[in-house]
C-alpha cells in the first residue's frame, strides 16, 4: 500500500511539473508574440519617419507625384516609388495605403496581412511543437514510472511468495519429523504389543511417504523450470494408472467418477501420477473432505482428464494465477490450509510437457473443475 501511495505521488508530481514547464513554454511563446507584435508597431512608425525624410529629400519625386499628408506632415511623392522603397527597405513586412477624404491626400504605413498571418502561425506551431513534447515526454516518464514500479511490485510478491513458500515448507516438514520423532521415542521407552508396533510403524512410513513427496515436488519443480527434467516417455495404460491413484486416495476420502478402460497414451508414467496425486490431494484438501469426482474418457482425438471437487471454488480473478511457482490465493479459507504452492505448478509444467491444456472451470453448484486435454497417443 505504500509503495501504491509513493508512486502515485511520483506520478503527480511529474505530471505536475510537466504540466507546469508547458503552461511556461506557452506563455513565454505568447509573450514573444506580443513583443514581436510592438517591435512591428515601433518599426511601423520609424517606416513611416523615414519616408518623410527620404520625401523631403526628394526621392520619391516623378512627374506622377504628387501631394499626401502622413502623420500630418506634406510630403511630395510617386507613390509607386514609394511602395517599393518600402518593400525593398523593410522586406516586405509593411505596405502603404493611400486614400482621398475631404480633398486631402493621406498615406499610411501599415504592417502587411502576411507578416501578420505568420507570426500567428508561428505562434501556434510553438504552441503546437510545446504540447506534443510536453505530451511525448510525460508519457515516456508515466511509461518508465510504471515499469520501475511493476517491476518492484514483481520483486515484492516474489519475495512474499518465497516467504511464504519457507514458512510452508518449515510446517510442513516440522510436523511429520515431530510425529516420527514422537514414536520413535515412545517404541524406544516403552515395549508395546505387537499390533500397536504395527500401527506405531505405518505411521512412521506415511510421514516419511509425505516428507518424500514433498523433495520430490520440489526437486521436480526446479528441474522443470531450469529444462533439466528428462521427461521419459513410453506407451502407458492411462485407465490403470488412474484407478490405481483413485485406489490410494479411497482410503482416507470418497473417490468417485467413471474411468473407461483401454484408454493408451503415449507419456511419461512419473509426470502422469504426479498430476493426479497434486489435483487430488488438492481437491480433498480444499473441499473439506467432500466426494471427489475423477473421469477419464475419449473425445473424438482427444484424451480427457478431469478432476472435480465440491470445494470453496477458486474465484475467476485467481484461475491464472494459481499456476504460478509458490502462488497462494490469499484469503481466509485458504491460507490456514497446509500446501507449498508448488503443487499446481508442477501440474500446470508436467501437462506442457505432454503439449496438452488444462482449463479451470467452475463446478455445479459448487466446487471447481481441473480439466487436461490430450492429444491421443504422441
Amino acid at each position: 500500500m505504500r509503495l501504491k501511495f509513493l508512486f502515485v505521488l511520483i506520478i503527480f508530481y511529474v505530471l505536475a511539473g510537466f504540466g507546469w514547464w508547458s503552461y511556461s513554454l506557452i506563455k513565454f511563446s505568447n509573450n514573444e508574440f506580443k513583443l514581436k507584435s510592438q517591435i512591428l508597431k515601433s518599426e511601423r512608425q520609424t517606416c513611416e519617419l523615414k519616408i518623410v525624410e527620404e520625401a523631403r529629400s526628394n526621392q520619391f519625386i516623378s512627374l506622377r507625384a504628387d501631394t499626401f499628408q502622413i502623420n500630418k506632415v506634406d510630403i511630395f511623392i510617386d507613390t509607386q516609388l514609394v511602395n517599393t522603397y518600402v518593400q525593398k527597405t523593410f522586406s516586405g513586412r509593411y505596405r502603404m495605403v493611400f486614400k482621398n477624404s475631404l480633398n486631402i491626400k493621406t498615406a499610411r504605413v501599415e504592417i502587411d496581412e502576411s507578416t501578420n498571418n505568420l507570426l500567428i502561425k508561428e505562434l501556434q506551431l510553438k504552441k503546437r511543437s510545446f504540447a506534443i513534447e510536453a505530451i511525448l515526454l510525460t508519457l515516456l516518464i508515466a511509461a518508465g514510472i510504471f515499469g520501475v514500479y511493476f517491476s518492484v511490485s514483481f520483486v515484492f510478491d516474489l519475495n512474499k511468495q518465497q516467504n511464504n513458500f519457507l514458512l510452508s515448507v518449515t510446517h510442513e516438514l516440522k510436523t511429520p519429523i515431530a510425529a516420527i520423532k514422537l514414536i520413535g521415542e515412545t517404541m524406544m521407552r516403552r515395549t508395546l504389543p505387537q499390533e500397536k508396533q504395527v500401527e506405531l510403524m505405518g505411521n512412521i512410513l506415511e510421514n516419511a511417504n509425505r516428507l518424500q513427496d514433498m523433495t520430490e515436488n520440489m526437486l521436480t519443480a526446479m528441474q522443470m523450470e531450469n529444462n533439466y527434467y528428462n521427461v521419459r516417455k513410453e506407451e502407458i495404460n492411462l485407465s490403470n494408472i488412474v484407478e490405481d491413484v483413485k485406489a490410494n486416495f479411497s482410503l482416507k476420502n470418497a473417490v468417485e467418477g467413471i474411468v473407461e478402460e483401454q484408454i493408451l497414451y503415449y507419456g511419461d508414467p512419473v509426470l502422469i501420477k504426479m498430476i493426479l496425486n497434486n489435483l487430488i490431494e488438492n481437491a480433498i484438501k480444499y473441499s473439506d473432505n467432500q466426494p471427489v469426482e475423477i473421469n477419464l474418457y475419449n473425445r473424438k482425438d482427444e484424451i480427457v482428464l478431469e478432476v472435480k471437487d465440491q470445494g470453496i471454488g477458486i474465484d475467476h480473478n485467481y484461475k491464472k494465477k494459481i499456476f504460478k511457482k509458490f502462488y497462494r490465493i490469499q484469503d481466509e479459507e485458504t491460507r490456514e490450509t497446509k500446501g507449498s504452492g508448488l503443487g499446481l505448478f508442477i501440474v500446470k509444467q508436467a501437462v506442457e510437457k505432454h503439449k496438452g491444456k488444462i482449463v479451470v472451470s467452475k463446478n455445479e453448484p459448487q466446487g471447481t473443475v481441473f480439466s487436461i486435454t490430450f492429444q491421443g497417443i504422441i
